[in-house]
């Protein structure tokens, strides 16, 4: 194997600090936060089921609620990478020791075949329900943005939520020096 790279080394940095893996280093906080990553999803579906309620205001009313979507985006962006940081998603799998690829390849097989079936599953129920339809009845556009932003939040954040409930407590320097690697 080649010694890592300047930027190899600076990544090895970033996701193996003292403080990084202190604070990540519980099972607990991992769910926890994993947890309110989902509901910060749920919360973006809810903004989007409403959006069609957002024409009716008035055009002063329309950039706040822009504003809260956009803020709680932001939020699920930033608390995505801090899961793909504590879980080591983040780091290329050339810097993983053999324990962590597995893990990392149990977590994107995971992901894989729940993606499958949900995917399978919205499709199948999205067909039967405009197959099936009155002809006066339409398929609200709204719903179609809420099962893109799920998706595709899903399977963004998949391997790092599966990884951050399932692996259990690492162990804590308490010596409260960083490494030297």
């Amino acid at each position: 194997m080649q010694p890592p790279s300047p930027s190899d080394q600076a990544k090895l940095r970033k996701v193996e600090s003292p403080r990084l893996r202190r604070a990540w280093a519980s099972r607990t906080r991992r769910r926890l936060y994993t947890l309110l990553y989902l509901a910060l999803i749920l919360a973006g579906t809810v903004m989007l089921i409403g959006s069609e309620r957002v024409q009716d205001l008035p055009t002063g009313m329309k950039f706040p609620v822009l504003g809260v979507f956009t803020v709680a985006y932001a939020a699920v962006m930033l608390l995505v990478t801090q899961l793909n940081r504590a879980t080591r998603m983040s780091l290329p799998h050339r810097l993983l020791d053999e324990r962590q690829r597995a893990e990392r390849d149990a977590a994107h097989r995971f992901s894989q075949q729940t993606m499958g079936g949900l995917l399978i599953t919205v499709f199948v129920v999205v067909a039967v329900v405009t197959i099936n339809e009155p002809l006066d009845v339409e398929f609200p556009s709204t719903l179609a943005l809420t099962l893109l932003w799920v998706l595709t939040m899903v399977h963004v954040s998949l391997p790092a939520c599966y990884l951050a409930w399932v692996q259990p407590d690492e162990p804590v320097d308490d010596t409260g020096e960083p490494d030297e690697s």
